[in-house]
């Protein structure tokens, strides 16, 4: 390298966005839109409205460590809100282990 030409520094990792960033920016947004989604249902007759934000908010949880660090402080602080969420969680868990150890 001569004296006289300008070095390249290597890319900024927080400039650069890979493939698998994109997508989990991309599935974030799209479970904040489905749970905005769910809201404007909610008023309509029927339960449209919960089943879509709940999976919206699988989404963001799923792609979101911020989303899951306040879900779990959430969860913790305020336990019997959140038990039918424990409920459904533990027997979706057992059934997927059923699954998986051949039961």
């Amino acid at each position: 390298m001569e004296p006289g030409e300008p070095q390249m520094s290597p890319p900024d990792t927080a400039q650069t966005l890979s493939f698998a960033r994109v997508r989990q920016l991309a599935l974030i947004g799209a479970g904040c839109t489905i749970i905005l989604l769910g809201i404007l249902l909610a008023p309509l007759p029927g339960p449209g409205g919960l089943p879509v934000m709940l999976l919206g908010g699988v989404l963001v949880l799923r792609n979101s460590a911020d989303a899951r660090r306040l879900f779990v402080r959430s969860k913790r602080r305020y336990p019997r809100m959140f038990s039918p969420v424990e409920r459904i969680r533990n027997k979706l868990r057992a059934r997927r282990l059923r699954k998986m150890h051949g039961g």
